[in-house]
């Protein structure tokens, strides 16, 4: 087994360069946070459900920079639900091999529950080759409605998301 995660990795290896008009990226990362809600009288703080999220970045027009993500995310701890959140991110190459971005999305957990709210993140892309990187990603969640919250109550999150991404 890790002499063929070596062999993929030298595979994948080779002078980084910012991706093609055009490309399609996947990434799959994984992560947890904060999570901050109504608690009685007083606002409750407790740490995320662990997560991991697949996502295929798509240049659908001539910016290369920015990125049209449809993913799916899957919450792994306490009631395992899963969530497709649509989003677009503004990519800036910094150099061949570092890149910065920003963007937003629209969260949408469907099962077992209900529950939609708006996305914020920032992060940063290391390529460690042509078509590999990590990404690192830090985001922000509020949810405002859905079956899994109480009439006028409102649940945020920070979450802190470490990935890898495959130019495909």
């Amino acid at each position: 087994m890790r002499r063929a995660l070596v062999a993929l990795l030298l595979l994948a290896a080779g002078a980084g360069e910012a991706r093609a008009d055009g490309a399609t990226v996947v990434t799959l990362s994984s992560g947890s946070g904060m999570s901050l809600g109504r608690a009685g009288e007083g606002v409750g703080r407790r740490r995320s459900p662990a997560f991991i999220e697949l996502d295929v970045g798509l240049s659908l027009f001539d910016d290369a920079s920015i990125e049209w993500t449809p993913s799916i995310l899957v919450e792994l701890e306490g009631r395992v639900s899963v969530a497709a959140v649509p989003s677009v991110k503004k990519i800036a190459w910094l150099k061949p091999w570092l890149a910065l971005y920003a963007g937003g999305g629209v969260p949408f957990f469907f099962a077992p529950f209900t529950m939609i709210g708006v996305e914020g993140a920032v992060g940063g892309i290391v390529r460690v080759g042509r078509r590999f990187g990590v990404v690192l990603e830090i985001r922000v969640d509020v949810f405002f409605a859905g079956s899994d919250l109480e009439d006028g109550q409102a649940l945020a999150k920070l979450d802190l998301a470490l990935g890898i991404r495959f130019d495909l």
